[in-house]
C-alpha cells in the first residue's frame, strides 16, 4: 500500500549515492578490508541488505535504478562496449533511455523536488540520454564508462576524448582536483541552490573504485603491509567474517576461485608487490570516497537537512576483473602516447592505469561466485545500505531486492505516489521495499515470485530459493546452471543433472522474460570477444598511425618465430642429426 503524500517542506531529501564496481564485501559494515566510517554509520543506524541484486554492468544497473523498470525495456540492453553490429536498431539496444520511461527525477521533481545530478552518468550512447532529459534541473556529469581521476583522459583506446556535460551541453572538467572531492563539491553547489524548504534529490555517482583506480597518495600509504597477504587469505578471512555478520550459512561452501587464477605463493616478490599496492590503491579509492560523502552529509547537518534525509549507498555491480594495462599489444602501445604508465611505483598515481585483476575481484566478490559482467551471484550481488527517517536501524536484512525496487522504494518512503498530470502512475517493475526496511515485513518477495537479468549473454532468473544461470565462456559453457541458493550462495554445485524438470520450468520462464522485453539471444555472440573488437575498431579509428605499427610489429613478430620453426626444421632434417635406432 503506497505511503500517504506529503506536502513538499515535509518530504525527505534523498541521497542516491552509486558506487562503481564495488564488490559484495567492500564496505566496511560487511567486512571489507577499507576504512568507509560514512557507510559503515549509515548501516547502524539504518538497514543494510544481504541478498540484493543489481545487474552485472554499469549502464543497465543505472537505468533500472532511475526507472524502476528493466534495463531492455528501456533501451538500455547492453553497455555500448560490447554491442554487436546485429543488436543495432533493436528497440532493446537503442542505447538510449525512452521518453516513456519516467525517472524517479521526474516523478520527484514534478511532486516539488529540485533535482540534481554530479558524477558519472554513462548510461546509452554519449550525449543520448542526458540528466536534463529525465527530469534533473541540474546536473553535471561525466557521460563515459570510466575516465581519468585527475584530468580530462580516457583509459580505453576505443576513446579519444572523455565526455562532460554540464545541464546537457558539452563542457571541461573544470579542476584537477581528484574526482570524489569535486564530484561532491558540484553536488554541494546543487545542494545550495534549493529553495528554502523545498527538498532535493540528488543523485550522485563516483568514479570510484572504476578503473583506473587511483587515489591520493596519502590514502594509498595507509594501507601500507595489509594485503601482503595475498588474495588466497584475504578470500578465506572474509569469508570467516561473513559467515560471521550472517550474510551466509555456517555450513556455506566457498566458491573456487576463477578459470586460470594463479596461487599467491606462485609469485615472484615483485609480483606480489605489484599486486599488493594495486589492492591498496582499491581500498584507498574506497576511503577517499566515503570521506567525501561523509562531506556532502556533513554539508547537510549544517543547513539543518540532514536529520530529515534519506541516504542510500549502493554498488552498480560487482567489482572489476579486467586489468586493460597488462591486455592487447595495442593497448600497451597506446598508453604511453596518453602519457600513462603501469609502472609498480607509481600505482595509483596521476599518470598511472591500475587494476587489481581477477584474483582480487574474486577476493572482492566473496562469499560468492566470480565479479562483474558475469550472471554469477558475484557479478549481481553488491552491497546496499538505507538510512534516514522511516528506517529504523535494523541491521542486516536477508529478504530479496532488486535494482529496480529503489524507484518505488524511494517513493513510497518519501510520500510520493508518483502520479503525473494525467493521472497516471509510472510504470515500475519494481517492488516497495519499505515494508522490509521498516521490519514489518521479513520479504516482498515470495517463494513463487521470479525475477530476471540478462547482459552481453549473461542470464540469470530467480525463483524463491532458486536460481538458473548461464554465462557464455569462458567462464560458463553457454548452457542453463541450476543452484539453490539456501543452501550454496557460492554456487558450488549446479544441480541442473539432478533437477531437469525443474530447470526446464525456470528456463522456459526466462525465455518467455527474453521474448517480452526483446533480449538479443545468439549463441555465437561473445561479450570478451566484442569488448575485443570494438576497442581494436575505435583504436583503429582514433590512433591509425599506432595502429598500423602495432599491426606491422605483430606480423614481424610472426615473420620471425615462422623464420625460427623453418630453420629449426631444416636443422633436423639435415644429415648427422637424426638419430640412429641402431645406435
Amino acid at each position: 500500500m503506497p505511503a500517504p503524500a506529503r506536502s513538499p517542506s515535509a518530504r525527505p531529501n534523498i541521497v542516491v549515492v552509486v558506487v562503481d564496481d564495488a564488490g559484495f564485501m567492500d564496505f566496511g559494515a560487511y567486512g571489507g578490508d577499507a576504512r568507509t566510517p560514512t557507510i559503515d554509520a549509515l548501516a547502524a543506524r539504518g538497514a543494510a541488505l544481504s541478498r540484493y541484486y543489481t545487474s552485472p554492468q554499469c549502464a543497465p544497473s543505472r537505468a533500472m535504478l532511475l526507472t524502476g523498470m528493466d534495463n531492455h525495456s528501456v533501451g538500455i540492453g547492453s553497455i555500448v562496449e560490447m554491442l554487436a553490429p546485429e543488436m543495432e536498431g533493436l528497440p532493446a539496444y537503442s542505447m538510449r533511455l525512452l521518453p516513456e520511461a519516467r525517472t524517479m527525477a521526474e516523478v520527484l521533481r514534478d511532486a516539488g523536488y529540485f533535482t540534481f545530478a554530479s558524477g558519472k552518468w554513462g548510461i546509452g550512447e554519449i550525449g543520448s540520454s542526458l540528466p536534463d532529459r529525465h527530469g534533473f534541473s541540474r546536473s553535471y556529469v561525466l557521460d563515459a564508462t570510466g575516465a581519468d581521476n585527475w584530468q580530462e583522459r580516457p583509459y580505453l583506446p576505443l576513446y579519444s576524448s572523455v565526455e562532460w556535460f554540464e545541464d546537457g551541453k558539452p563542457t571541461t572538467r573544470k579542476t584537477k582536483d581528484y574526482s570524489s572531492k569535486f564530484i561532491v563539491d558540484r553536488a554541494i553547489e546543487y545542494v545550495d541552490q534549493a529553495a528554502e524548504g523545498q527538498p532535493v534529490f540528488a543523485y550522485v555517482a563516483f568514479q570510484a573504485i572504476h578503473i583506473p583506480i587511483q587515489a591520493p597518495v596519502a590514502d594509498i600509504e595507509r594501507y601500507d603491509g595489509v594485503f601482503d597477504k595475498g588474495w588466497d587469505r584475504l578470500r578465506t578471512e572474509r569469508f570467516e567474517r561473513a559467515k560471521a555478520r550472517g550474510l551466509v550459512p555456517d555450513n556455506a561452501a566457498m566458491p573456487a576461485m576463477p578459470a586460470k587464477a594463479r596461487k599467491w605463493s606462485s609469485l615472484g616478490s615483485d609480483q606480489q608487490r605489484r599486486f599488493a599496492r594495486a589492492m591498496q590503491v582499491n581500498a584507498a579509492m574506497m576511503e577517499a570516497m566515503d570521506r567525501e560523502i561523509g562531506r556532502l552529509l556533513s554539508h547537510l547537518q549544517t543547513k539543518g537537512r540532514l536529520d530529515n534525509t534519506i541516504v542510500l549507498v549502493t554498488s552498480d555491480n560487482g567489482p572489476e576483473y579486467n586489468d586493460p594495462a597488462n591486455g592487447t599489444l595495442l593497448f600497451k602501445a597506446w598508453m604511453p602516447m596518453l602519457g600513462m604508465t603501469n609502472a609498480t611505483d607509481a600505482l595509483g598515481g596521476p599518470d598511472s592505469l591500475t587494476a587489481i585483476g581477477s584474483e582480487w575481484a574474486a577476493s572482492s566478490s566473496i562469499p560468492f561466485s566470480l565479479y562483474k559482467f558475469h550472471s554469477s551471484e558475484g557479478g549481481l550481488r553488491v552491497p546496499l545500505v538505507v538510512a534516514g527517517p522511516g528506517v529504523p536501524a535494523g541491521g542486516f536484512i536477508d529478504g530479496r531486492a532488486h535494482v529496480f525496487d529503489v524507484m518505488p522504494t524511494l517513493l513510497s518512503l518519501a510520500g510520493v505516489d508518483g502520479r503525473d498530470a494525467t493521472g497516471a502512475s509510472p510504470a515500475m517493475l519494481g517492488r516497495d521495499l519499505s515494508p522490509m526496511l521498516k521490519g514489518s515485513a521479513d520479504a516482498v518477495y515470495g517463494a513463487d515470485d521470479s525475477v530476471n537479468f540478462e547482459v552481453g549473454g549473461n542470464a540469470a532468473h530467480y525463483q524463491g530459493d532458486w536460481k538458473i544461470r548461464r554465462m557464455p565462456p569462458p567462464q560458463g559453457t553457454g548452457e542453463w546452471e541450476l543452484y539453490n541458493l539456501a543452501d550454496d550462495s557460492g554456487e558450488t554445485e549446479n544441480l541442473a543433472a539432478s533437477e531437469p524438470e525443474r530447470l526446464k520450468r525456470m528456463a522456459a520462464a526466462y525465455d518467455a522474460y527474453a521474448r517480452k522485453v526483446g533480449v538479443y539471444d545468439d549463441p555465437g555472440y561473445s561479450p570478451v570477444r566484442q569488448v575485443l573488437v570494438n576497442n581494436l575498431k575505435g583504436g583503429a579509428r582514433n590512433y591509425p598511425l599506432l595502429t598500423l605499427l602495432v599491426v606491422l610489429a605483430a606480423i614481424a613478430v610472426v615473420l620471425v618465430i615462422v623464420l625460427v620453426i623453418r630453420r629449426l626444421a631444416i636443422a633436423l632434417r639435415a644429415p648427422g642429426k637424426r638419430s640412429d635406432p641402431a645406435a
